[in-house]
């Protein structure tokens, strides 16, 4: 479903969030746009409002969905598929990407950590048999997705800190180690950096997150010649919050932050985000979660959560474009709204985002939720409030807007009711633009609800044509889409699926 944008202001509700890293200091500037208020009022206990149905163009054959847009009554095991059928399936699951007829299936390593990681090479020359090939690759320094670029002169995979040249896309070779620095924060056991990245078009740059990070990975024959470049304090100086100041005066006096965190403790940071999350949130916005970047990486998108201590200074998540054609990046607009998934897209000619945070009613990270979809509009979009995606559009970046929003019936408030009989907490994580250059429709993982599958020709208005919902897809798989056999490639809990368009959709979206 999609409901209109309309362009006012509201506050936005503080969260916190236990894991608290750089990630603890997102800045936003604004407030959470106002769109239409949908529907009948917020259903009682024993009403279950009529409607909310999904618009999916299901075939003979196909188990839709026995009620609300997005709904699994309780104690029912989800089973439904409409518009799209599962052709093939293995006994594996993980982060999915992919490239030609090759698929990588990167599985969690020792103690479920993403860190030292696995990725699977599958073979889907015959998508309805599917098959593994050879020993997993070991992947190190995992971010939260795995990313491939294919260009006519590279094919690489970026997982974390491993670059891989996947020209020979059965099998892949190593072909360096990225060096990321370690950034640390006393009493945070894991790893927080980095914690996602991109892949840029012509494939010989990765952006990292948190904050903003660039390896220059031009020469992938010799990994010594590869560099890394740190843009939080460029960009720190730009974004309004405790922290702007802080950098510009240590600008002014000849001096950076991110120069002192490169030497060695005591005498500079080596990397210390501070002494304390308080203190780290002071110094360090969060900027971005998830990375994006036009079609002639002229422009980089980034938006940050609103999360953790971060929603002390910036309750309200900021989406930021980017100039990259300068000597130092340089903010040339922005939107409100969260980027924990965030992709890029073109339609009609003209240039947008699909953004969206991550949490529902349930919490994150094993923290409690203040989150509820019995709230009205204009709802928070802060970490915990990831029930809904934002569609904007930022062709001219002075003048970027919201224009749409993405949501499923179950989410809305007239049925939060039913939302809470059925023990069940749809909430958004990442998505897959099917061609960025020309999209036409978007796979969104909504948790519990499954992958649903909306056309995006016209961003303005999207509308579901498809959904498969087997199980909870993989938090960060993003998935595959392979347009010249009409197949999606991605991983639940019921492990790795080949997921075919029905003629119905595929008409529909012109595939």
């Amino acid at each position: 479903m999609v409901i209109p944008f309309r362009g006012a202001r509201t506050s936005q509700l503080r969260h916190r969030w236990a894991i608290v890293s750089v990630a603890a200091a997102g800045a936003v500037l604004g407030g959470i746009p106002t769109f239409a208020q949908p529907g009948p009022p917020p259903a009682t206990a024993v009403q279950r409002p009529s409607g909310g149905m999904s618009p999916a163009l299901c075939e003979a054959g196909d188990l839709r969905e026995p009620g609300i847009q997005g709904e699994v009554p309780a104690g029912a095991t989800p089973h439904y598929n409409c518009g799209v059928k599962q052709i093939g399936q293995l006994p594996i699951s993980g982060n999915v990407a992919g490239a030609g007829q090759c698929v990588y299936v990167r599985a969690r390593g020792p103690g479920f950590m993403q860190d030292e990681a696995l990725v699977s090479v599958v073979d889907v020359r015959n998508p309805r048999k599917p098959v593994v090939v050879g020993a997993p690759l070991p992947v190190r320094n995992s971010t939260e997705t795995m990313r491939t670029v294919v260009t006519a002169e590279r094919a690489i995979l970026v997982s974390g800190s491993s670059v891989y040249d996947i020209r020979d896309c059965l099998h892949p070779k190593l072909a360096g180690e990225i060096k990321w620095p370690d950034t640390t924060l006393p009493g945070i056991a894991r790893k927080n950096f980095p914690h996602d990245m991109r892949i840029n078009r012509t494939g010989t740059k990765v952006y990292a997150t948190f904050g903003l990070w660039m390896a220059d990975i031009t020469n992938l024959r010799d990994p010594g010649s590869w560099t890394i470049t740190d843009y939080r304090c460029d960009l720190a100086a730009q974004v309004p919050g405790p922290w702007q100041d802080i950098h510009r005066q240590s600008v002014r006096a000849g001096r950076s932050l991110c120069n002192d965190a490169t030497r060695p403790a005591p005498m500079g940071a080596n990397y210390a985000l501070g002494s304390s999350p308080l203190q780290a949130s002071l110094l360090w916005p969060q900027l971005s979660h998830s990375p994006d970047l036009n079609a002639d990486d002229t422009r980089l998108y980034v938006g940050d959560q609103a999360g953790g201590t971060s929603a002390l200074w910036a309750p309200v998540p900021k989406v930021r474009i980017i100039d990259l054609t300068g000597t130092a990046p340089r903010v040339m607009g922005g939107v409100d709204g969260p980027g924990h998934g965030l992709d890029w897209f073109r339609a009609g000619g003209r240039d947008y985002l699909l953004h969206s945070n991550e949490g529902g009613t349930r919490g994150i990270m094993n923290q409690p939720s203040t989150s509820t979809t019995c709230q009205p509009y204009p709802r928070p979009q802060g970490l915990g409030w990831g029930f809904e995606a934002i569609v904007s559009e930022v062709t001219d970046p002075a003048q970027a807007r919201n224009v749409a929003m993405v949501q499923l019936a179950i989410n809305l408030p007239a049925y939060c009711q039913v939302r809470k009989a059925s023990g069940r907490d749809p909430w958004l994580a990442y998505h897959l633009i099917d061609n960025p250059l020309n999209a036409k429709f978007a796979a969104l993982n909504f948790g519990d609800a499954g992958l649903r599958i909306f056309d995006m020709r016209d961003p303005h208005n999207p509308v579901e044509v498809a959904y498969f919902n087997h199980g909870e897809p993989t938090h960060a798989g993003v998935g595959y889409y392979d347009p010249a056999r009409r197949l999606i490639f991605f991983a639940d809990s019921g492990g790795f699926k080949v997921l075919q368009f029905e003629p119905k959709a595929s008409k529909r979206l012109g595939l």
